[in-house]
């Protein structure tokens, strides 16, 4: 609102590094135009014609789901009333009603009216579009993790969608144990953010990523996806656990989500085709079996591959340049050197 006029624009907010996304939109939708800002790109929609004919229409079929919704229903209020009228300049009375729709919406809403609320249905598409949004596929101590966020005042729909990841079809059917996704909910109080969060191998491996791999990414964060499933699958058959494993899943952990930016002064280079083939290519010292959980795996590797690494010092001085792997050994080799 700009004085006495108003002024209704439907705008999507990407990296620059997802700009292709919005001209995908662009062309779908036939309407709007993508300027750059910097780091960030912008779809926007800005004639009315364009909005009362094409996006409204679009979003009162495919409706959203969370309390944007609500916002939604503002802005096509608005919307409507400057199509009708043919003019942006308000009266005094259309001044307040403006300024009242404008302060409750997005971060100024207080109030929710879920008898407005849309009745929630998750399709595999809808979750891919959201999960693109709001999802993480992250790696923390080099473990996989997945997430999704949202306000608390959202909480219906994550528990929505919670439901609906209990329910996935296994998609690794070698193992025979894997129970289900548990899907953990906490809450910042702070932020008032709940987060959805699945962190077991087993039911991210059997599950999760067998269902996404079917899904037609739309941003980069389908890379991100592709990059993550790889350390997964190293956890999940235990290539992890070698050398080389560990030292490749540190390099996709700095690389994937801001590490990969283009903007980023301190970009990291992904890994290459040949470094993840020699890594796969690799004897493990254990071979998963289909009763098998990963915490299983994960025993059987640490008692496969644990060597000691005893170092001999003799006053200060070390006496092998290489490490002992038992106390035998180096007991022998010191008092060998002695003589």
């Amino acid at each position: 609102m700009d004085r006495n006029y108003l002024r209704a624009v439907f705008r999507i907010r990407l990296h620059i590094d997802d700009i292709a996304t919005l001209y995908k939109i662009k062309e779908f939708l036939g309407v709007g135009y993508v300027t750059i800002h910097g780091s960030n790109c912008l779809y926007t929609i800005g004639d009315l014609y364009s909005l009362k004919t094409v996006l409204l229409p679009l979003l009162d079929e495919y409706n959203l789901l969370t309390s944007k919704w609500l916002d939604y229903l503002d802005f096509k209020s608005v919307v409507n009333y400057l199509y009708t009228t043919g003019s942006s300049r308000l009266s005094a009375d259309k001044l307040a009603w403006a300024s009242a729709i404008i302060n409750g919406m997005n971060s100024g809403r207080t109030v929710i009216n879920s008898s407005l609320m849309p009745t929630i249905t998750i399709n595999p598409f809808w979750l891919l579009g959201f999960i693109e949004a709001e999802g993480t596929f992250g790696l923390k101590t080099l473990s996989p993790y997945f997430q999704l966020a949202q306000h608390s005042r959202n909480l219906i729909l994550l528990e929505a969608i919670a439901l609906y990841l209990k329910s996935l079809v296994k998609g690794f059917t070698f193992s025979v144990n894997t129970s289900s996704p548990v899907i953990g909910m906490t809450l910042n109080k702070r932020t008032s953010v709940s987060v959805l969060s699945i962190r077991n191998i087993d039911a991210l491996y059997d599950y999760l990523m067998f269902f996404l791999l079917d899904m037609p990414f739309q941003t980069r964060k389908g890379e991100e996806f592709y990059y993550w499933c790889l350390v997964l699958h190293m956890h999940k058959l235990g290539y992890f656990y070698l050398s080389e494993g560990r030292s490749l899943t540190a390099n996709i952990a700095n690389y994937i989500n801001k590490g990969r930016y283009s903007n980023n002064p301190d970009k990291t280079i992904a890994p290459s085709i040949e470094t993840i083939n020699n890594v796969l290519s690799l004897t493990l010292p254990v071979t998963i079996t289909p009763e098998m959980l990963h915490v299983d795996l994960a025993q059987k590797f640490a008692r496969a591959i644990s060597t000691r690494n005893i170092w001999v010092y003799d006053n200060g001085v070390l006496v092998n340049d290489k490490p002992f792997t038992t106390f035998a050994s180096a007991n022998a080799s010191y008092w060998t050197l002695s003589y």
